[in-house]
C-alpha cells in the first residue's frame, strides 16, 4: 500500500495521508500518531516534502501544520495516484477479485478531488457482471469512514453499450465529465470495439 516509487516508506505514508485528505491540516505529532513512524523520520520526511513543494507548512504560534500543496506542479497527479491506493478507489482495486467481472470502473473528478457536488452526482461507476452486494458494502463502509454518502452506478456491459449507442442522457452526462479510471482504459470506455474496427477501416481506406 505504501510502495510509492522514489519515496521512502515514511514519505509515502505522509504523502498518502495528506493527499487522501487534501483539505485537512495536520500537526506533526498528529502525523506521527497516524503514520506510526518515529518523530525524527516524520520531521525529515516533512522537510523534504515541503522543500519539493509537495506539501505546505504553516506556523501557528509554536506549532507547525502541514497540508497537501494545491498549487504544486503535480497536485492533480498525486491526488489521482492516492485515490488508487487509498479509500474507495483502493478498495475497488484491492477487492476486485471479489466483485465479479469488472470491465470498467472509475471515480468522478468531484469525488477524488473532494470537490463540492450536487446531491445526486455519481461518485463511482462500475460496468460489468459484478456483485451489487459487494459494491454496496464497500460504498457504505467508505462512506461511513468519510462521513459522506457515496453515490454509485452499476450496469452490465450490455446495458452500458445499449445506453451508449442510444445516447442515453444519464450515461453521456457521466462520460463527458473528468474521471479517474480504476479498471479498463479511457479509450475502450469511450469507443466500442465495433467503433474501433470501423475507424481502422476508414483510416486504411484513406491510405
Amino acid at each position: 500500500m505504501y510502495d510509492i516509487p522514489f519515496f521512502s516508506k515514511t514519505k509515502s505514508k505522509i504523502l498518502l495521508l495528506l493527499y487522501e485528505n487534501p483539505h485537512e491540516r495536520y500537526h506533526m505529532r498528529h502525523i506521527e500518531r497516524l503514520t506510526k513512524e518515529r518523530i525524527n523520520s516524520v520531521r525529515e520526511a516533512l522537510e523534504y516534502l515541503v522543500k519539493k513543494k509537495i506539501a505546505t507548512m504553516e506556523a501557528v504560534g509554536r506549532k507547525r501544520f502541514f497540508q497537501s500543496n494545491k498549487h504544486g506542479l503535480f497536485y492533480d497527479e498525486l491526488l489521482r495516484m492516492t485515490a488508487k491506493k487509498t479509500g474507495l478507489g483502493g478498495r475497488i482495486l484491492t477487492e476486485k477479485p471479489r466483485l465479479g467481472k469488472v470491465r470498467f470502473a472509475f471515480l468522478t473528478a468531484f469525488f477524488y478531488r473532494q470537490s463540492r457536488r450536487k446531491e445526486n452526482e455519481i461518485d463511482l461507476c462500475v460496468v460489468g457482471s459484478v456483485s451489487m452486494k459487494e459494491i454496496s458494502r464497500i460504498a457504505q463502509e467508505e462512506g461511513a469512514r468519510r462521513n459522506i454518502e457515496i453515490n454509485y452506478s452499476v450496469m452490465n456491459y450490455e446495458e452500458f453499450t445499449f445506453r451508449k449507442k442510444n445516447k442515453d442522457p444519464f450515461l453521456f452526462s457521466l462520460l463527458e465529465k473528468p474521471r479517474l479510471m480504476l479498471v479498463g482504459s479511457e479509450e475502450d470506455l469511450l469507443i466500442s470495439k465495433s467503433e474501433q474496427v470501423s475507424a481502422e477501416k476508414e483510416s486504411a481506406q484513406r491510405v
